[in-house]
Formats: C-alpha cells, sequence, structure tokens
C-alpha cells in the first residue's frame, strides 16, 4: 500500500509531541486491510502501524514490550488529535 501523506504526518507529529520513539519502515512483502482501503472508491486515507517482531506468525513470535507499548501509546494519543489533521 500507498501510506497517506496526511496520515503519515499526523502520526509522526503526535509521536514527536509526545516524545514517543517511532521508525519509518516500508515493508517489502505481505499485506493487510489497509491496501484495500486505501484502494476504495476516491481512496480513504490510510496507512498502517506495526511493531517490530521476529518469526512473526510463529509459536515463538517475539517483540520488545518497550516497542508494543510505544505503538499502543502512539495509537491513543493519535486517535485523539485526528480531527486537527481530518
Amino acid at each position: 500500500m500507498i501510506a497517506d501523506p496526511t496520515v503519515v504526518k499526523w502520526l509522526r507529529q503526535t509521536a514527536e509531541a509526545n516524545e514517543i520513539p517511532y521508525q519509518l519502515d516500508v515493508g517489502d512483502g505481505g499485506t493487510t486491510d489497509a491496501t484495500s482501503i486505501h484502494l476504495t472508491r476516491e481512496g480513504i486515507p490510510s496507512s498502517t502501524l506495526s511493531v517490530a517482531t521476529r518469526y512473526i506468525h510463529s509459536p515463538v513470535e517475539v517483540l520488545d514490550l518497550d516497542d508494543l507499548q510505544a505503538c499502543a501509546d502512539l495509537l491513543a494519543k493519535a486517535a485523539g488529535t485526528v480531527n486537527k489533521y481530518f
């Protein structure tokens, strides 16, 4: 999917304003529902939030709990500022 620039700006500014660590990445495989959503009708502004993991979709998937908390914090803070951007 191609992330909407306004959504990316919203998430970046929210993270920076709340001192939430983040990284930008371009995934090179797989897909999410956001792929279909951003292609619907004239396009719905979309992006994804993800947590860096190893061994995804296996019984031993591994992640850093601090990364998971940062992602949850960003999602919660961003939800509270959505009207500022859209």
